[in-house]
């Protein structure tokens, strides 16, 4: 009968996955998508000021697809751009009324 050690080294060898290497285009694809959502949102605002809400959550949803990223965040994400508190300089943005419903 084998000892004890002989059996242990036996059965962890047996369970060492071999490693797997990734192509290096599917690194550069996966560093591409590295993206924040504070980032989507200056590459957006930036891109195009007048850039409403809905198309600002689709901007975000597209990227992570997983988020809760809603209005109060992108009107959130709109005062902080305004300010100049996303990127340093303040980006004119021209307010988004939401049209008033007649009871």
């Amino acid at each position: 009968m084998k000892n004890k050690k002989e059996l242990k080294t036996k059965t962890q060898s047996q369970k060492v996955k071999p490693k797997t290497t990734e192509s290096s285009a599917l690194k550069i694809e996966k560093q591409a998508h590295k993206h924040t959502i504070k980032q989507v949102v200056i590459e957006a605002i930036t891109a195009n000021n007048v850039i409403t809400n809905e198309e600002l959550i689709a901007t975000v949803k597209a990227q992570f697809p997983k988020s809760a990223f809603k209005d109060s965040h992108a009107a959130w994400y709109r005062s902080q751009a305004r300010k100049g508190l996303l990127t340093g300089t303040p980006i004119e943005i021209p307010a988004q009324r939401q049209p008033k419903s007649g009871n």
